[in-house]
C-alpha cells in the first residue's frame, strides 16, 4: 500500500494542506496542493479545554465564531458528541504530558447541528494556549485516483487474507453495515448463504440467534450494538451450533471502521474455536477448587484444618443466629498413644475418623476441625448454655464407652474444654486458646468430663507468660539470686553443708517464692536455664571460698526431672564444672524423687556417670509416692533426703516414729546417707538423734538466706571477707 504524507502549513489567507502520495514502484510520486475547508481553534487545557478564540476559516465551515464560543462557554470537548469526549480528553491530556503533537479523526457537530467528519491536529506545548487545525475531511474527494489505487490494493490484501483463512481453522468475516451483508471466508451450510458466501440481512433477521446458546444470545447482540456505535476493537465469547453439531465455544475478535462521515461502515473479525481452551480452563478451575479444598480440609477425617476452620467459623459468627449460645470446644483423646503403639497407626487413624463422625453427629455441632494428631476443635450452638454443656458431655461419654469396648485395657477417654463465645466481635485465635486452657485444666481429671473456661484461667495464663517473658532479663540483671540454707549436725549443732535455692527479686525489693515461678518454668521447659544458673553460682561461690582459704562446705543444687531426658545433660554439667577450680566432691546434685516415675534404667545410668565424675548424688523429697524402697536399694545415690511430711507428727504419734525408724533402717542397709528436711522443733531433733540420725536442715537451725548473709554468718566470721 502507498504511504500518504500529510503536512500542514499556515498562511495568512487560510490553511494550505499538502498531500504527497508515494507509489510503490520506481519511487513514482504524485504531489498536488489543494485548498481545503479548514480553520484554527485555540483552547486552554488548564481551564477544562475552554475555547479562547477561532479564526474566520473555522467560522466559515463550522458556524462557530469567537463571540459565540465565549458567550456560551464552549470547550473543545463540547464540539463532539458525548461518546467521543472522553477519548478526546485522554488524547489531548496525554499529548500535553509528553509535550508532543496530536492527531484526532472523528465526527464533529457543527453549530447548525449537522455532523461532519474532521481531522484535528496540533502541538500541545503550551497548556494555556493550544492551537489546533480542524479540517473537513469531505474535501478529500479530489484524491479519487489515489483512493481507487488504495481500494485495489485493499482488495488484493483481502484475497491474500482469504487464502490464509481457507488454510486455517479460523473463520474470517467482513460485515457491510450499510447493506447488512455478512461476507464469510468459508461456506457454512447451516446459514443460507449465496454463492459468494454472503449472508444478507444478517443483523436485521438476527440470523445467528438460531444457533446461539440461549444464555449467550443477549451478550452477543449487545456486543454487536457496541461495535456499530463507534469505531472500536473488541472480543466476545459465545457458544454456537453454527459450525458444529453440538454447542462449541467460539471467540470473535473484531474491529469496526467508520467512513468519512464518522459512521461505522464495516466490521472485520475472526472467529476461533476455543472449545479445547475452555475445557482446559474449566478443568483448571475445577483443579483450583480442589486444591483450595485440600488446603482447607483434613484429609483423614473430612473436617476442616485449622486454617479452613478459622476462616469459615469467623464468617459464620459474623452472621450468627440471634438467641443462640455459641461455644468453641477443644478436645483430645487421652491415652491415644496406647492405640498407636499397641495396635498400629491404621487403627489409630480409624479411631480419629470415628471421633470425627461422633462430633459431626452431635446435636449441637456446627463445624469442626482436626488441628493435628488427636486434637480437635468444634464450633457448637444451642438454645442455652446448659444444653450445650450436656450435649458435649453426653457425646464424650458415648464415644468413651464405645472405645472401652474395643480397647478394654486402655484408658481411652476425652478431655475437653469449652469457651462460651460472648456476643459481638470475637477474636477466634484467642477464643481457641481459652478453650484449650479449659481443656488443660481438666486433662488429668477423670471425674470432670468438660472443663468450662473462667477468667481465672486467662489470668493464670497471662501470669505464666509474664514469668517466661521476664526470665531471661531477670537472669541477665541478676534479679534471680542464689539463697543458701544451712544443713546442721543435730548433736553438735554445727553447720555441715548448705542447699542452694533460687529466689526472684522483684523491683520493689520483695521476692517471688519458688512455688510462684518454678512450676511455670518446669511446664514450659525454661527450668533448664534456671537450674544451670544456680549450679554455676554454686561453682563460682565454692571457687571463691577456696581462693579465700575458707573451709569448704558441700553445697547441694536441685535439678528438675526435665534434665534427665536431655541427651547432653551430663556433658553440660561436667563441662561447666571444669571451668572452675572446684573439687566436684563438694557439689551435691539433688534429683527429685519424681524422676523415678520414668525410665529408671536411663536415670541410673545418668547417676552412675555423675558419681564416676566425682559428684555426690542425692534423692530429694524421698517418700512422697513416686518410688519404692526396692527401687531405692538399687539406685546409685549417696544421700537420701527424707521429706518433712514424715516427721511432722513424730512428737505426738508413736506409729509415725516407728515408721520413720523402720524406713531409715532399710536405707542404712543400702549404705545411703540420710538427711531430714523440715526440722522445726527441738523435740523433732531430739527424737531423730535418739534414733541415730544426726543430719538435718530446717527452720530450727536457720532459714534460707542471701549469699552475703550466709557468708557473713558462717564463712567469714573473722571479718576477712573480700567481695571482689
Amino acid at each position: 500500500m502507498p504511504n500518504v504524507d500529510v503536512t500542514v502549513r499556515a498562511h495568512d489567507d487560510g490553511v494550505l494542506y499538502q498531500y504527497a502520495l508515494a507509489g510503490q514502484k520506481g519511487g513514482e510520486c504524485m504531489e498536488d496542493t489543494y485548498r481545503l475547508k479548514a480553520g484554527v481553534c485555540c483552547f486552554d487545557l488548564s481551564d477544562g479545554g475552554a475555547i479562547t478564540c477561532v479564526d474566520e476559516d473555522f467560522f466559515d465551515f463550522t458556524g462557530y465564531s469567537t463571540d459565540y464560543v465565549k458567550e456560551n462557554g464552549l470547550t473543545v470537548y463540547s464540539l463532539f458528541d458525548k461518546e467521543y469526549r472522553e477519548r478526546t480528553e485522554e488524547m489531548l491530556t496525554d499529548a500535553w504530558k509528553e509535550r508532543r503533537s496530536f492527531c484526532i479523526r472523528q465526527p464533529m457537530r457543527a453549530r447548525d447541528g449537522r455532523v461532519m467528519f474532521v481531522h484535528v491536529c496540533g502541538v500541545a506545548d503550551d497548556i494555556s494556549r493550544v492551537r489546533a487545525v480542524f479540517t473537513d475531511c469531505r474535501c478529500h474527494d479530489r484524491l479519487d485516483g489515489a483512493q481507487k489505487k488504495l481500494m485495489r490494493e485493499i482488495g488484493e490484501q483481502r484475497e491474500k487474507l482469504r487464502m490464509i483463512a481457507e488454510n486455517t481453522d479460523d473463520v474470517y468475516y467482513d460485515y457491510d453495515v450499510r447493506h447488512d451483508v455478512m461476507h464469510l471466508t468459508v461456506s457454512i451450510t447451516r446459514f443460507r448463504l449465496d454463492y459468494d458466501n454472503c449472508l444478507e440481512n444478517f443483523l436485521g433477521s438476527r440470523a445467528a440467534e438460531e444457533f446461539l446458546h440461549p444464555d449467550d444470545a443477549k451478550a452477543y447482540f449487545d456486543e454487536w450494538d457496541k461495535a456499530l456505535k463507534a469505531p472500536v476493537r473488541g472480543t466476545m465469547e459465545f457458544r454456537t451450533k453454527a459450525y458444529d453439531d453440538d454447542y462449541c465455544w467460539y471467540s470473535d475478535a473484531y474491529i469496526s471502521f467508520a467512513d468519512e462521515s464518522g459512521e461505522v461502515a464495516e466490521v472485520f473479525g475472526r472467529l476461533s474455536n476455543i472449545q479445547k481452551l475452555k475445557t482446559l480452563t474449566t478443568k483448571a478451575d475445577s483443579d483450583s477448587e480442589y486444591i483450595k479444598y485440600l488446603l482447607r480440609s483434613d484429609q483423614l477425617t473430612g473436617l476442616y484444618n485449622r486454617k479452613g476452620f478459622t476462616q469459615e467459623a469467623a464468617n459464620l459468627l459474623n452472621r450468627r443466629e440471634a438467641g443462640k449460645v455459641y461455644a468453641l470446644v477443644y478436645s483430645d483423646i487421652n491415652d491415644f498413644s496406647y492405640v498407636n503403639e499397641n495396635f498400629g497407626y491404621e487403627t489409630g487413624n480409624g479411631m480419629l475418623r470415628d471421633y470425627a463422625e461422633s462430633l459431626k453427629h452431635g446435636s449441637t455441632f456446627v463445624m469442626g476441625c482436626r488441628i493435628y494428631s488427636d486434637f480437635f476443635i468444634t464450633l457448637c450452638a444451642a438454645a442455652t448454655r446448659a444444653e450445650l454443656i450436656k450435649s458435649i458431655e453426653d457425646e464424650n461419654m458415648r464415644f468413651t464407652a464405645s472405645q472401652k469396648t474395643l480397647f478394654p485395657s486402655g484408658d481411652i477417654r476425652i478431655s475437653c474444654g469449652m469457651y462460651i463465645l460472648p456476643e459481638g466481635e470475637v477474636e477466634l485465635n484467642t477464643a481457641i486458646d481459652n478453650a484449650n486452657l479449659a481443656r488443660r485444666s481438666v486433662k488429668h481429671s477423670s471425674s470432670i468430663i468438660c472443663g468450662i473456661y473462667s477468667q481465672r484461667m486467662r489470668m493464670q495464663k497471662l501470669y505464666e507468660q509474664s514469668i517466661c517473658n521476664e526470665l531471661h532479663a531477670a537472669l541477665d540483671n541478676r534479679r534471680i539470686e542464689m539463697f543458701l540454707q544451712p544443713k546442721f549436725h543435730l548433736e553438735k549443732r554445727v553447720i555441715i553443708g548448705a542447699e542452694a535455692l533460687a529466689r526472684w527479686r522483684n523491683p520493689n525489693g520483695t521476692y517471688k517464692m519458688p512455688f510462684e515461678f518454678i512450676p511455670v518454668l518446669e511446664k514450659v521447659g525454661y527450668i533448664d536455664e534456671l537450674d544451670f544458673f544456680i549450679y554455676e553460682e554454686v561453682l563460682r561461690t565454692l571457687e571463691k571460698w577456696k581462693r579465700d582459704g575458707r573451709n569448704l562446705l558441700p553445697v547441694s543444687v536441685n535439678f528438675s526431672q526435665h534434665h534427665i531426658t536431655q541427651p547432653k545433660f551430663v556433658e553440660s554439667l561436667i563441662e561447666t564444672a571444669n571451668k572452675y577450680d572446684v573439687d566436684k566432691g563438694f557439689v551435691e546434685l539433688e534429683i527429685t524423687e519424681s524422676c523415678f516415675s520414668g525410665d529408671t534404667q536411663a536415670l541410673f545410668s545418668v547417676m552412675d556417670r555423675l558419681r564416676n565424675e566425682g559428684f555426690k548424688v542425692s534423692i530429694d523429697d524421698f517418700g512422697i509416692g513416686y518410688s519404692t524402697l526396692s527401687v531405692l536399694m538399687n539406685a546409685p545415690v549417696d544421700i537420701v533426703k527424707i521429706d518433712k511430711s514424715f516427721i511432722d507428727n513424730i512428737e505426738r504419734n508413736k506409729n509415725d516414729r516407728d515408721f520413720v525408724a523402720n524406713m531409715c533402717s532399710l536405707i542404712d542397709t543400702a549404705n545411703k546417707d540420710i538427711i531430714f528436711e523440715g526440722v522445726e522443733t527441738d523435740a523433732q531433733a531430739a527424737i531423730l538423734c535418739q534414733s541415730g540420725y544426726t543430719k538435718a536442715q530446717g527452720w530450727l537451725f536457720d532459714k534460707a538466706m542471701p549469699l552475703d548473709d550466709f557468708e557473713n554468718k558462717y564463712m567469714y566470721t573473722d571479718g576477712s571477707k573480700n567481695d571482689k
